[in-house]
């Protein structure tokens, strides 16, 4: 069956937004939320009504630096069990400095790979991560 990131709704917005992160162990907690900042880039990720299997999210990316290069975010999950680290697609911000893309979406995997969540935000060259550029963070 697989995992599946559906698009719900996509928008990008240039307002400075302050986020308050809450800290779980694993999916038990139904709730969630992970955030990190590298060189270029901040962007964070809040999760709700979360199981092994299914998991909605909202987040935001933003680029931070006039550096030539875009940013992207994306969810990482993992069952905890496995040495397998789910990468989701990227969602891109291409608007340049101070421009903040934010998303609402959600993650299905038939798997349990949602049993961890977190995600990775990274300065990017295309498809390619920049003079590893990037960080996770857990939920």
């Amino acid at each position: 069956m697989g995992n599946t990131l559906k698009r719900l709704s996509v928008t990008s917005v240039a307002a400075v937004a302050i986020f308050a992160t809450t800290t779980v162990t694993n999916a038990s907690a139904a709730s969630g939320g992970a955030a990190c900042s590298t060189n270029g880039a901040s962007g964070s990720m809040t999760f709700t009504n979360w199981s092994n299997n299914h998991v909605d999210i909202s987040g935001w990316v933003k680029d931070t630096a006039a550096d030539g290069h875009h940013v992207a975010i994306r969810l990482v999950s993992t069952d905890g069990s496995s040495p397998v680290e789910v990468k989701w697609p990227w969602r891109h911000e291409y608007d340049g400095n101070g421009s903040k893309l934010s998303f609402t979406t959600y993650a299905s995997d038939s798997n349990g790979m949602l049993r961890f969540v977190g995600v990775r935000v990274a300065v990017m060259e295309g498809d390619t991560i920049v003079d590893n550029r990037f960080c996770t963070d857990w939920a």
